[in-house]
């Protein structure tokens, strides 16, 4: 008898142990709300972006971090926007590339692309990227429209 009890409370405890575990692993604080949702008009299908309390770091600026999920996982990608300056600054990086968006005389789009190999580059269409180098007209654009853009558009340049 003295087994079987001493055999449950080992149970019990790990029971419990395994509970308050999984309740700390979900537990980070971190509630996200839907900033934007749309479609990407490529394979990649819809899309819903996610605000987050993760922080990006680039040439000594804070920009904070939206993260995109789209109908194919493959183009999941993260948003880091900077609203300081004149101009904002837009980052849309993976693991595999990073595209740099502003403002210009010209309007808003994309101007710098890096990417994490150079077969990563193949799978990108040069063409599309030229074209996205102005997305609008105007030099100052709303963070909600052009984080929209950018989730929209990143897609289409996957070749």
């Amino acid at each position: 008898m003295k087994t079987k009890v001493g055999l449950f409370n080992r149970l019990t405890a790990t029971a419990v142990a395994l509970f308050v575990l999984t309740v700390c692993a979900f537990a980070d604080g971190e509630t996200t709300e839907v900033f934007f949702s749309g479609t990407s008009n490529s394979s990649a299908g819809d899309f819903v972006v996610q605000t987050t309390n993760d922080m990006f770091q680039f040439q000594g600026r804070d920009y904070e971090v939206y993260r995109v999920y789209y109908d194919d996982p493959e183009m999941n990608m993260k948003i880091a926007v900077n609203m300081e300056g004149k101009c904002t600054s837009f980052v849309a990086f993976n693991g595999e590339f990073m595209f740099f968006y502003n403002c210009n005389k010209h309007g808003f789009g994309v101007r710098k692309v890096m990417f994490s190999n150079p077969w990563v580059k193949d799978g990108f269409d040069a063409q599309q990227f030229h074209d996205q180098s102005v997305l609008m007209k105007e030099r100052k654009v709303e963070k909600k429209a052009a984080v929209g853009l950018i989730a929209s558009y990143v897609p289409q340049m996957k070749g």
